[in-house]
């Protein structure tokens, strides 16, 4: 007789929580598993116990409801699931709601979403700053992370940096910072990203780590990419050579000296910009990185014709041709071929064209690439 009752009793609470948004009254005194004398007493461990239990089995119920698409079924449970861990404490309904709002996430449920992130916005209002202790903090923080609210969450992280900063815990410093940085690049907040990895940077090179010295500077150097901001881009990859020349890491510096040299060409910094790619042509070929040396002569061929140096230009292209049959780039082949012809064909060096654009017909024809373009150049001498 008592088990039906307190099936009718659920019953009656799960359709009370169809209303706009179940999270907006308090405790139902009425639930089966709400003690007498709730709120004018502490529950005692056993009733706690029983709250744990029941919110376990709704979760699982509520869970194998989703699985099966009764997703309104399932919602139901999880707002009593809500009601029931508000009842325990704060920190246990931070969670429950953390959770909650993660699958209203995936599920597309943006009203139900709103009502969990209206609900953990009104228990930070209500908290005094005595009773926010770090782990109440850091327990608001996962939740707004959960419910993907990163402003909400960020803030709460900025909080929590601020207070181990002032305990000097260096190693929770350090996780803050790793996790507002992640946030903010959620964010597409780069600027605020690139001095949080900046302070990760000092944190790794007072520990004298160089693994998480040289992953920070690369981080930031993406950073800098992303918003444009070549000068810095081009210190921090300085920093990174540096320190791979240090420990012979040279396969790692080609592509790097082939991204300052593409950065200082952006800078119109041209005799900077033909040293690097220089060096990076050089560093490439000695590592065997023949992509990278392919990319390094062909910008820099293309560099001399923009600046009207022919005879480096050609003897550039002419060196790239080398590469390229190393590398059987034979696609590269064709274009440098071509490049070579129309070079010598605008200064009217007709017979030394034809040959470059008959080696380039003879490959194309194998690939069945561009056979017509190169027959009507060849026509045209």
């Amino acid at each position: 007789m008592a088990g039906s009752i307190n099936l009718l009793a659920t019953q009656k609470l799960l359709a009370q929580s169809q209303i706009a948004n179940p999270l907006q009254t308090g405790v139902d005194s009425r639930d089966p598993l709400i003690p007498d004398g709730y709120g004018k007493r502490q529950l005692s461990s056993f009733e706690i116990y029983r709250l744990k239990q029941e919110i376990e089995r709704l979760e699982q119920t509520a869970t194998q409801e989703l699985q099966q698409g009764n997703t309104n079924r399932s919602f139901e449970l999880f707002y009593r699931q809500l009601k029931l861990a508000r009842a325990i404490n704060t920190e246990v309904e931070i969670e429950a709601l953390g959770k909650v709002g993660a699958i209203a996430w995936q599920e597309n449920r943006a009203g139900d979403l709103r009502n969990i992130a209206n609900r953990l916005m009104g228990i930070e209002k209500k908290i005094t700053i005595a009773d926010l202790d770090s782990k109440l903090l850091e327990r608001f923080a996962i939740a707004y992370q959960q419910i993907k609210y990163p402003e909400q969450a960020i803030a709460i992280y900025q909080q929590i940096l601020s207070n181990n900063k002032q305990q000097k815990n260096l190693v929770a410093v350090e996780a803050n910072l790793k996790t507002l940085g992640e946030l903010y690049i959620a964010k597409f907040n780069y600027s605020s990203a690139a001095k949080t990895y900046q302070e990760l940077l000092t944190l790794a090179e007072s520990k004298s780590n160089s693994e998480q010295v040289n992953f920070y500077l690369n981080t930031l150097i993406n950073l800098y990419d992303r918003t444009n901001q070549i000068a810095p881009a081009i210190a921090t990859r300085e920093r990174l050579i540096e320190n791979y020349t240090a420990v012979k890491k040279l396969a790692q510096v080609a592509k790097l000296e082939l991204a300052i040299a593409h950065d200082y060409q952006t800078l119109t910094q041209t005799p900077k910009a033909i040293e690097a790619y220089e060096r990076g042509f050089r560093l490439a070929s000695t590592t065997q990185q023949l992509a990278i040396a392919d990319d390094a002569l062909d910008s820099l061929g293309k560099l001399y014709l923009k600046e009207r140096q022919e005879k480096k230009a050609i003897a550039t292209f002419t060196q790239l041709l080398t590469i390229q049959r190393q590398s059987y780039n034979h696609y590269g082949l064709i274009n440098t071929y071509d490049t070579l012809g129309k070079i010598y064909l605008k200064s009217e060096r007709k017979t030394q064209a034809k040959q470059y654009f008959q080696q380039a017909l003879k490959l194309a024809q194998a690939l069945d690439y561009k056979v017509e373009y190169f027959q009507q150049q060849i026509a045209k001498l």
